[in-house]
């Protein structure tokens, strides 16, 4: 479907699919095949003026599937996106909402963590997920001398008792996050500012944590000459937990520095970075480059990372594009520390690979590759180290000016320390998306 490039305008879409697994539960040993049909419709409606733009999504899933075990029919996986941004003079407000709520054993982890922005989401199992969340922004004083900023956020995640009986990991939780910044130019080549935030986290684990984080800190940005960037601060952050087993507190400073150097075709910078949580202390240390190459882009950053548990490991992200006359090749990865809702420290590896070639006219090969690591930060943290790949080849091709027709197979594979399953498919999708202006 055509952006919106102006006004308002209504799309619509409509994907029918047919597909056929041998292991749809991605079981060790599996239960027998499925036969999965899907019908997912699609609304957006969006609006774009001189001043603001809006956006409303919508689409949901009318499934009939049967699945060793269980069938399934009606309407699946609500998924509703608003957003709206509206420019001033001198200011901006911005607001968003989002809600889905999905059957977890049809989900893709891969799509999951590219939706919700955020690693760890390679648990496997059924069960019903809800995301629920909203947010506002305010920003003043943009092209002024002094400036204040104002952002408010609250997400929330909730799992029926199936999807909670599948991982300890998997547990309600709330978190609200409200955070101010004050900014001042002071000169034509430096802004100063100061910013305050607070962090409220809420889960109905099996030790009813209760979190409350507060941020403090001051920085500066400044154009040391035209082609070189210094942006640090420093800070001060103080973590307080409650739970059944009583209550515990981390703090301390933090604080970052980044040097950026622009050149004649791209950019290069050196960043640390140190912070506070649950745990204790996490540093880290990357460089990083961006080019813009004569058919594509690379960016590559890689460093070090220290845990709270002391552990240093390697981190990093990579994201290339390379454009043919009539191919394309995309190839991302990225490595890094984070804490899971447990206060595990965890090490998350990411790696993607897609490849499209475009046949003729009328018809196109696609391929890709989603690989995926999840393991302790720690040597003997006992966490359980889990690997899931996804390969999809397919073939495209346009029936009509407005329906298209794409088949094509798929593999899954989930290893961990229960085992490895293995999943086969073949799917068939016809589709039609159109677009109007009232």
């Amino acid at each position: 479907m055509p952006a919106n490039t102006g006004g308002l305008q209504i799309d619509l879409d409509l994907s029918s699919e047919l597909r056929f697994d041998d292991n749809q539960a991605l079981s060790n040993v599996s239960a027998g095949d499925a036969t999965i049909s899907d019908t997912k419709l699609t609304f957006g409606l969006s609006k774009i003026t001189a001043r603001d733009t809006l956006s409303l999504d919508a689409s949901t899933v009318l499934r009939f599937a049967n699945i060793p075990g269980r069938s399934v029919s009606g309407f699946e996986d609500q998924n509703v996106r608003f957003n709206y941004a509206r420019d001033g003079v001198n200011s901006r407000f911005s607001a968003d909402a989002r809600y889905r709520h999905a059957d977890r054993e049809f989900l893709d982890p891969f799509a999951v963590e590219q939706d919700e922005q955020a690693l760890g989401q390679l648990i496997g199992g059924g069960g019903v997920v809800t995301w629920q969340s909203a947010g506002i922004s305010y920003a003043t004083g943009i092209n002024a001398p002094f400036g204040f900023q104002l952002s408010a956020r609250r997400d929330e995640q909730n799992y029926d008792a199936l999807a909670q009986s599948v991982d300890p990991l998997l547990f309600d939780r709330v978190t609200n996050r409200v955070n101010a910044t004050v900014t001042a130019r002071v000169s034509p080549v430096m802004q100063l500012r100061a910013s305050a935030g607070l962090t409220d986290y809420d889960a109905a684990d099996s030790v009813s944590t209760e979190r409350q984080t507060l941020d403090y800190s001051v920085g500066a940005a400044m154009d040391i000459n035209p082609v070189l960037l210094l942006d640090a601060q420093i800070g001060y952050t103080d973590v307080s937990t409650d739970t059944t087993g009583g209550p515990s507190s981390e703090s301390g400073l933090t604080g970052s520095a980044r040097l950026t150097k622009t050149l004649p075709n791209g950019t290069v910078y050196g960043d640390f970075a140190s912070s506070v949580n649950q745990n204790g202390s996490q540093a880290s240390l990357s460089f990083g480059r961006s080019l813009q190459l004569p058919n594509g882009s690379f960016t590559g950053v890689a460093g070090v990372t220290r845990a709270p548990s002391g552990s240093s490991r390697l981190t990093g992200s990579l994201s290339y594009s390379h454009a043919l006359r009539s191919s394309n090749v995309t190839v991302s990865g990225a490595r890094s520390v984070s804490t899971n809702g447990l206060d595990q420290d965890v090490l998350n590896t990411r790696l993607s690979l897609a490849y499209s070639y475009a046949i003729n006219d009328v018809s196109s090969l696609n391929v890709s590759l989603n690989w995926g690591r999840s393991e302790g930060a720690d040597s003997g943290s006992g966490i359980t180290t889990t690997d899931r790949t996804t390969l999809r080849a397919s073939y495209t091709r346009s029936l009509t000016k407005d329906w298209n027709m794409t088949g094509g197979m798929q593999i899954r594979r989930l290893k961990d320390n229960s085992g490895d399953a293995q999943s086969n498919s073949i799917f068939l999708t016809l589709d039609r998306g159109f677009s109007f202006r009232p």
